[in-house]
């Protein structure tokens, strides 16, 4: 990792509150329901498939029944491209990993985890890629790093503030932010932003191969271009903390629980209550 990226000790205000991380237990933790993990930090879909990563590991949907997909481990970061999931945090009670594990990947939706770069230096607490291409919030440092070459090699960058990050999956350099003011779009991988604006308050943005959708608290919103109009979904959330998607499907994780959308968002549906 560039000396660089260890000594910087600011290069931006997150806004974002990056989720303190406990000490992992000595033995695996067993589920009956959803709502029993603790400190579930995101949710992710493959298309096909509806994923939690929680404090405890990545839980999968199957048969109207949460499964732990793999090994125990405290993921923080998670993100998918192209087949592959990419995560990241802190090791489990089985792992033989140091703490931070860096960058992790899984060719096998979870099943089992290879290192990837950043062993025992970083711990990702937002991380996003397309093509190649990664960003992330080391929380564990304090900055955001990229990679251009599919998380090989990292450096640290300035950034305008923000709350979350989302990268176009058919064009790598695109990455668009959310921020108080609205929008704010990179189309040079981040070296420099524009402010769009559209939706104050925004807090979560998401990109998909057809779709953006960006929430404030409470509404999500829908657009195909970061720089036209967005229409707000017809269904209403409690503090939405994470949103993802993949194809038609939409997940979004709020105080209340997992929703999912089969149709592009145009029908919501509460598949998990974490209360």
């Amino acid at each position: 990792m560039p000396k660089k990226a260890k000594t910087i000790l600011i290069v931006t205000t997150l806004v974002f509150a990056l989720s303190a991380c406990s000490t992992p237990t000595t033995e695996p933790v067993k589920v009956q329901s959803l709502s029993e993990l603790a400190h579930i930090h995101s949710v992710a879909t493959d298309g096909k498939r509806i994923f939690v990563a929680s404090h405890h590991g990545l839980y999968v949907l199957k048969r109207d029944e949460w499964r732990l997909q793999g090994e125990d481990f405290d993921i923080m970061g998670l993100a998918f491209s192209e087949g592959i999931f990419y995560s990241s945090g802190h090791p489990g009670p089985l792992q033989n990993l140091p703490n931070p594990v860096g960058l992790l990947e899984s060719k096998n939706l979870g099943k089992s985890w290879e290192t990837l770069s950043l062993t025992g230096e970083v711990d990702f607490h937002l991380l996003e890629t397309a093509q190649g291409n990664f960003i992330g919030a080391a929380a564990n440092l304090g900055v955001i790093l990229k990679s251009s070459d599919s998380g090989k090699n990292w450096k640290s960058i300035q950034v305008p503030e923000f709350s979350d990050m989302t990268l176009n999956p058919k064009s790598k350099n695109e990455i668009l932010i959310a921020t108080d003011a609205g929008l704010k779009l990179s189309t040079d991988f981040a070296k420099s932003f524009v402010e769009i604006g559209n939706i104050e308050n925004s807090s979560k943005v998401e990109w998909n191969q057809d779709f953006i959708f960006v929430s404030d608290s409470n509404s999500l919103f829908r657009g195909v271009d970061p720089s036209r109009d967005f229409e707000k979904v017809d269904y209403e959330f409690n503090s939405i903390s994470d949103i993802n998607s993949e194809n038609n499907i939409v997940v979004v994780l709020d105080e209340a629980g997992v929703h999912v959308s089969f149709d592009s968002g145009d029908n919501f549906s509460m598949i998990a209550r974490l209360k």
